[in-house]
């Protein structure tokens, strides 16, 4: 069936085996025990987090709160859990290990308009959520589209509390790192009310939050082999770095969110249901690099200079010689809102028979602006670190706690007669999305048969999607004019940094990685002042005498339009087996998709032409879920299910690039070209699972569970022959490369300690342990077309992670300790630094408290803290011995206050 608010797919908390009215929680206690009781009667393997409080998720972010479900993982960017700002179609969550999730929000798929099928989670205020379910093995009645699961996003409706609502909170920040403070207000009112025509229920919930951060990180260059005798006394397997560099990162975030909804239960069989959710987030951000060009891949030990090695030889202190900095500039502003609107009407025609009908209305803005300005220490084209005048001895330790480096002359970095302005970029992202669905769903309640409850839907969808990007860069010269094409030979004399005193500002940072590296200061491009990143940008380039790039080429737009139809049919069923009860349900999902991509291909001759590419598939998708309980308080769960997830919009694109036919590849004897794929399959999933799991008390449990997906489909760059206009060209695209398995076991307790003397009583406990094994065997081709099969793991998961938190709660007092831990995993291998290598991510941790005062039945005052032990994030290459990136985030300190009547 459609998973709508009237229909949620999970089952009601209850604290016995009848189900009962949602209830509004609070506190941690009734969070607690509301999230267990969804988890208990659900039909499927469900696990939650409730809100403690009207308008309170236990975490500052709606990314933050996930990380404290079994099986969900979560990436750090810009001190909070969120995505790479360059890479906004990778999800910060993982569930088991897989990011293709599908989101939800009430029930009802949603995605953003950044270019991936996932909703932009860290753009919603967590102010407007009543609770987060994640869903690890859908059954057929739920709207298709997630391999590794589902994750739906629960607001507040009317009818979810027995009386009239008021509540507001304010809350202020503090970002220690920043030195700056934020907060946000939220306000929810709620009344429901008995009139002539039926009972009638209203709600509004609005939420305004800014923070501030600052990120900062020292890059390690890759490590290179060092010739014998260069260093005196070095190890024979002796690696040195290229270079350092620093990475200096600050902004601030808003988020606005307004969601409204109103129920009319016109009778006790009629009821209808409308809802609108509007969110907006605006990030900006400051990103300076000061970084050392080299121009050669043997490092350049300074002589005399005294090294230390690990035993696998990768140097952790020295020095290196021949560096010569440039100071690199990318500012990015994002803004994107998405509303989505819903009506759902639920008619009990009959005693046994009830149907519904849901339609739902979404749209989603997604603009990006981008710039760049590079200052440089080099003063024509063409040198180098070994060429250039003004070159720098690097010292560095990377030992000890947190790693350092700094120059042996501090005063040649702070000169502007030593700079010049070589380059400037620009880069516009404009896109948009929209989705109509409508559902409709019967349900017959089939009491006292085996098969006791019987479910068929249909669902159709129409989504139309714009992709429009562009990027723009542009060599700067003394004596020529700008050039987007850097053709200008070696020696060309760059434009001094001295002709244009408005575009530099000191750095870095106050007290940049905590006070040790480049003490002595850099020098940051600095753009004219203007009223956002966009004025700003264009008064640089006027300066400059260079040229934005202020429209879309056909090249630049993507245009897709995808409809689904898709129909379900499941039955519940129940029954006895030598005395234990069984229930459960067996169903299939058929989903149709038609996809139409319209672009344009380029020839080598200058001409263009249209295109549009057709694309469709059936998917069957069956699930089967069984539930035995030997007692009230035990329970064992089996469940098995098929799963898609459809192909990323951005990959979807059939511009086509049709290079010269006669410059031939010498190895393959074709030409080139370069397309996105609109043939692209989804990723498929075969999901098993098996738990078990005993609640001893309303709030109290111990659950376990094993799951195994077997995946195929996944898609990675790949060079493939393809023909066009009766010629075969090598083209570079994306493909449906690789399958793998994922498997592990998850196990969770928590309790409180009602048992314990007095005080003591208030304690309760939490934990959850993932373990996750992934391999993929992907299959891709090298430049002569050879196939290559390369067998790795996943991206973004950890073998293991875990959550303890202490809990608190006793008369007035409510408390919260929470750490959390996941261990290291594979990053990437396109990063920075990476250069196809493996990149891995180190072991994380963060320790986050709470502690919150009833002041009366009405009013409460929560403190809080976030990342308590200052954690540094480390990246590294292939091996721990090889450091890529050292990253330092705020501590966030909170204070707010609450009413509630």
């Amino acid at each position: 069936m459609a998973q709508t608010a009237e229909n949620p797919p999970q089952g009601k908390p209850s604290t016995d085996t009848g189900e009962l009215e949602e209830i509004i929680v609070t506190g941690a206690r009734a969070a607690l025990g509301s999230a267990q009781a969804i988890k208990r009667n659900a039909d499927q393997i469900v696990d939650s987090v409730q809100a403690e409080d009207i308008g309170k998720l236990p975490d500052a972010n709606t990314i933050e709160a996930l990380q404290r479900i079994t099986g969900v993982q979560i990436q750090r960017r810009y001190g909070e859990g969120a995505t790479d700002f360059d890479h906004r179609t990778q999800p910060a969550v993982t569930v088991r290990g897989l990011t293709q999730t599908l989101n939800l929000m009430d029930g009802r798929a949603v995605f953003s308009a950044a270019g991936s099928r996932s909703f932009d989670l860290e753009g919603i205020p967590p102010e407007l959520l009543a609770g987060i379910d994640v869903y690890k093995n859908p059954p057929a009645s739920m709207i298709e589209g997630g391999v590794g699961g589902a994750i739906n996003l629960r607001t507040r409706l009317p009818f979810d509390a027995p009386d009239q609502i008021v509540s507001a909170t304010v809350k202020g920040n503090y970002y220690d790192r920043a030195d700056k403070f934020g907060g946000s207000a939220s306000a929810l009112y709620s009344d429901r009310e008995q009139t002539g025509v039926g009972e009638m229920g209203f709600l509004l919930n609005a939420v305004y939050g800014k923070s501030d951060y600052r990120q900062d990180a020292i890059l390690v260059g890759q490590q290179a082999d060092v010739p014998a005798g260069l260093i005196p006394n070095a190890p024979s397997n002796a690696k040195v770095p290229l270079g350092l560099q620093i990475y200096d990162d600050n902004g601030d975030r808003e988020r606005i969110g307004v969601a409204g909804a109103y129920q009319w239960r016109i009778n006790s069989d009629l009821m209808v249901t409308s809802q609108v959710q509007y969110t907006k987030y605006k990030f900006d951000r400051t990103g300076a690099y000061y970084y050392p060009i080299d121009n050669s891949s043997t490092p350049a030990p300074t002589p005399g200079a005294a090294f230390t090695f690990g035993s696998d030889g990768y140097a952790t202190s020295g020095s290196i010689s021949n560096q010569i900095f440039e100071a690199g500039r990318f500012d990015q502003a994002l803004d994107t809102d998405s509303t989505n609107a819903t009506f759902n009407v639920s008619w009990a025609t009959t005693s046994h028979l009830t149907m519904k009908f849901d339609a739902q209305y979404m749209k989603s803005r997604y603009d990006a602006d981008r710039n760049g300005l590079v200052l440089s220490l080099h003063q024509k084209t063409g040198e180098t670190g070994f060429t250039g005048p003004n070159q720098s001895i690097i010292d560095f330790d990377l030992r000890g706690d947190t790693p350092v480096w700094n120059v042996r002359n501090p005063a040649l970095l702070t000169n502007v007669s030593n700079y010049t302005v070589p380059f400037i970029a620009d880069s516009l992202t404009r896109n948009d999305a929209d989705q109509t669905a409508l559902a409709y769903d019967v349900d017959y309640d089939n009491s006292g048969s085996f098969f006791n409850r019987l479910r068929a839907g249909a669902r159709y969808t129409d989504s139309n999607i714009t992709l429009r990007g562009t990027w723009n860069g542009v060599c700067l010269y003394r004596d020529a004019a700008a050039d987007p094409s850097c053709s200008a030979p070696d020696g060309t004399a760059l434009p001094p940094l001295s002709q244009y005193p408005q575009l530099f500002k000191s750095g870095p940072s106050a007290n940049f990685f905590d006070g040790r590296t480049l003490p002595g200061g850099v020098l940051y491009p600095e753009f004219l002042p203007g009223s956002s990143l966009w004025n700003s940008l264009g008064s640089t380039y006027a300066l400059l005498g260079a040229q934005r790039k202020l429209s879309f080429s056909p090249a630049d737009i993507t245009t897709l339009n995808e409809k689904t139809v898709a129909g379900y049919v499941t039955a519940d069923y129940e029954t006895e087996l030598i005395g234990m009860p069984v229930d459960g349900n067996v169903g299939v999902r058929l989903a149709q998709t038609k996809l139409t991509s319209t672009g344009t291909q380029f020839n080598a001759n200058g001409t263009t032409q249209q295109i549009a590419t057709d694309k469709s598939y059936l998917s069957p998708l069956p699930s089967f879920n069984i539930r035995f309980r030997p007692t009230d308080e035990f329970q064992i769960r089996g469940a098995y299910s098929k799963a898609i997830t459809r192909p990323n919009f951005d990959q979807l694109s059939t511009n086509l690039t049709l290079n010269a036919a006669n410059q031939i590849n010498p190895l393959t004897g074709r030409p080139s070209a370069s397309q996105g794929n609109p043939n692209l399959d989804p990723i498929k999933s075969d999901n098993y699972d098996l738990t078990a799991e005993w609640y001893f008390s309303s709030t109290g449990s111990l659950t376990a569970g094993l799951f195994y997906k077997e995946t195929n489909g996944f898609i990675f760059g790949d060079n493939v022959v393809r023909t066009y206009d009766g010629r075969a060209y090598d083209t570079a695209t994306s493909a449906n490369a690789g399958g793998g398995s994922i498997k592990g076991f998850e196990v969770a307790y928590q309790q409180f300690f009602d048992f314990l003397p007095g005080l003591l009583s208030g304690l309760g406990f939490q934990a959850n342990y993932t373990y996750a094994y992934s391999a993929v065997d992907f299959t891709t081709h090298d430049a002569s077309g050879n196939p290559i099969t390369t067998l790795r793991p996943l991206e973004k998961l950890s073998r293991h992670s875990y959550n303890l938190v202490g809990l608190y709660e006793k008369g007035p007092v409510s408390a919260r300790l929470a750490w959390n831990w996941r261990g290291p995993y594979f990053d990437t291998t396109t990063g920075s630094g990476a250069n196809g290598t493996m990149q891995y991510q180190k072991a994380y941790s963060t320790l986050d408290a709470s502690v919150s005062l009833n002041l009366s039945s009405h009013v409460a005052v929560t403190f809080d803290a976030v990342n308590l032990t200052n954690s540094m994030s480390v990246t590294y290459i292939d091996t721990p011995s090889q450091p890529l990136q050292y990253t330092l985030n705020d501590r966030r300190f909170g204070v707010s206050v609450r009413a509630t009547y």
